[in-house]
């Protein structure tokens, strides 16, 4: 216990020197991308990794993992391929959500002409647009080919979430621990909304897809240990060290060792490593949970599908609009007072069965949509940053999800 309470200790430390200066928020942004041939078929790696290294800047760093070339890292932008060729492109937090978009979509102009020249195109939807999960491999490492084994005892889609899912994953920082608990909160409570508008799956296992929410409803049957809602959320005592004690306490499946990751199976954090954990081997931690909102060095909403760009402006500025705002935070804590994290399980859940009719926290879906809309309206002074929530004014008028409306459109 002395060990694990020092590492907690240690841990929770890491997450306060990580609270920024209080003031405007910044939004970080990571759009996961498929990756396939013009006849449909999965990309190789080799093509892929080709076309990231034109992409290469003389200032950015090579990522390699296993002595295999998976991307770069730059100052501004960072690009780097999943575990099934999936191309993760990373954008330095920005306090505005038109600089975040005009960075992105500079960057997938130059991405789509790199790709092209090495015959391959990039898919921007929730699940993969041509193939069967189990026939994507995996690229060559470690840790993947751990997850991948160890998720087969823990749940039925841990093959999908890896292989066939993309996401379209937000960040935001925090200026205190009060903070922290306060966003980390909102932000699961408005997970089951996030899903629905963020619904971006039109094929699935290469057909046609009907299904709410595919993507939420895979990641719900992976891990219960490192997925869904983060454990003790609404306790009393959550905070920096609640949450460290969480991914402290479960099994690490790898564990950071000399610059490389080992397989280790169930161990425990203070099985592994000693009781003042390394700054290095608290993110190695962090990164092994995937809970719907989690805690890196800063906190990660993972709800949304990978979207068409004004989709993901218009989801980046709702998240800017709402977790910019005090007043719009208390505002949801208050109007969802109460909700325990057993309630934001059963809101997804039901979003996932019946969409727009579904009753979310005992009220009807689309009326709680059209108010968080507005929370984020009233609370965006510019007419320009107004109109990028349009997109998903336009799906709660029409009641239908992205995957229903662009494919109304083909």
């Amino acid at each position: 216990m002395a060990k694990l309470d020092e590492q907690i200790r240690m841990m929770a430390g890491y997450f306060a020197a990580d609270c920024e200066p209080e003031g405007r928020l910044t939004i970080g942004l990571e759009v996961e991308h498929f990756l396939t041939g013009p006849d449909g078929r999965a990309a190789g790696p080799a093509a892929a990794q080709a076309a990231l290294q034109e992409l290469q800047g003389q200032g950015d760093a090579p990522i390699i993992i296993d002595s295999t070339y998976m991307g770069y890292s730059g100052p501004a932008i960072s690009a780097a391929l999943g575990p099934a060729c999936q191309l993760r492109v990373s954008l330095k937090p920005q306090r505005d959500v038109q600089d975040i978009m005009d960075l992105y979509n500079g960057f997938y102009l130059q991405m789509g002409l790199a790709l092209a020249a090495h015959g391959l195109r990039a898919w921007t939807v929730g699940y993969h647009p041509t193939c069967r999960a189990e026939a994507l491999p995996l690229l060559s490492d470690t840790r993947d080919e751990v997850m991948d084994r160890y998720f087969k005892n823990t749940g039925a889609c841990g093959l999908q979430a890896m292989r066939a899912t993309a996401a379209t994953l937000i960040t935001i920082d925090y200026f205190n621990e009060t903070d922290f608990v306060r966003k980390m909160r909102a932000a699961s409570l408005l997970t089951p909304f996030f899903a629905l508008l963020c619904d971006n799956v039109p094929v699935y296992q290469a057909s046609r897809n009907s299904v709410c929410t595919m993507r939420t409803r895979i990641w719900q049957d992976v891990d219960r240990d490192r997925c869904g809602v983060v454990p003790h959320l609404m306790d009393a005592d959550f905070g920096f060290a609640r949450y460290a004690e969480n991914v402290l306490t479960k099994p690490q499946l790898v564990a950071w060792r000399t610059g490389r990751v080992k397989a280790v199976g169930s161990k425990t954090a203070p099985d592994l490593y000693a009781a003042h954990i390394s700054q290095r081997e608290a993110a190695h931690i962090l990164s092994m949970f995937f809970y719907d909102v989690r805690l890196k060095s800063r906190i990660e909403l993972r709800t949304a599908d990978s979207m068409p760009p004004q989709y993901i402006a218009a989801y980046a500025q709702l998240v800017k609009s709402v977790f910019g705002s005090p007043a719009a935070l208390q505002n949801i804590l208050r109007h969802y007072a109460g909700a325990t994290t057993l309630d934001i399980t059963t809101a997804k859940m039901a979003v996932c069965k019946d969409g727009f009719n579904a009753l979310v926290y005992g009220r009807p879906v689309s009326s709680e949509l059209a108010w968080l809309l507005m929370q984020a309206r009233s609370r965006t002074p510019s007419q320009e940053e107004r109109a990028l929530l349009d997109p998903f004014m336009k799906l709660v008028t029409a009641r239908k999800t992205i995957r229903e409306l662009e494919s109304d459109h083909e």
